[in-house]
């Protein structure tokens, strides 16, 4: 008996010792991803993807990979100096700047994702799309874009959301993986060249078709 309840408390420290290990690994890789800009290319030359970045990140991407528009995920956040810095880089520079509300832990609106494949369709490109970390909701805008823009499978598209970036595919953001395996691509999404660049002028959005 006394054997049986030394086992288990063993079991339970090695349990617990394993838990804290892969918290402390996840939590130095996230904050690596974020230090770093989590920077990659979704389609070299058209569209890359990240995490929020500071002026100096901002303005260093902006100019090396020639970038004409860029897409927040995180939504219009007017007042936040995060939101007001990033808008007016691109005001400098002539980038255009759209805004797009989506979550991480939660199940993407329908008309969220319409108005991310009309920007996909009409902005200026190469475009970078952004969130946060650069892991969740930017691994399912990249997702997205592979499907519609490059005609990739959403089998291939889903490597978009992988660890590699920052995402984990449990807990509370295993909402993307959800929507992506669920989402049916209408046929009226796919854009219907992967060289299009439509000269929507970068602060207005009205040549927009929804």
């Amino acid at each position: 008996m006394r054997l049986s309840k030394l086992r288990q408390k063993r079991s339970v420290r090695v349990a617990a010792a394993a838990a804290a290990f892969m918290a402390l690994v996840v939590g130095l890789r996230f904050w690596y991803l974020e230090e770093q800009g989590n920077f990659h290319a979704i389609t070299p030359g058209e569209a890359y993807r990240s995490a929020q970045m500071d002026r100096d990140e901002l303005e260093y991407y902006l100019g090396k990979y020639h970038i004409r528009s860029v897409i927040n995920l995180r939504g219009r956040a007017a007042g936040q100096p995060w939101y007001e810095e990033e808008v007016k880089v691109c005001r400098e520079l002539g980038v255009g700047h759209y805004d797009v509300v989506l979550k991480a832990d939660e199940l993407p609106p329908q008309e969220e994702i319409g108005y991310l494949i009309a920007l996909f369709k009409h902005v200026p490109r190469p475009v970078l799309i952004h969130c946060r970390a650069g892991s969740d909701r930017s691994g399912l805008a990249a997702a997205i874009w592979k499907v519609v823009v490059d005609g990739a499978s959403k089998q291939e598209a889903q490597r978009q959301l992988s660890l590699l970036y920052g995402h984990l595919p449990f807990g509370p953001t295993q909402v993307m993986d959800q929507f992506l395996d669920q989402w049916v691509v209408q046929t009226s999404a796919v854009v219907e060249s992967k060289n299009r660049r439509d000269s929507c002028p970068p602060w207005e959005c009205e040549c927009l078709d929804f």
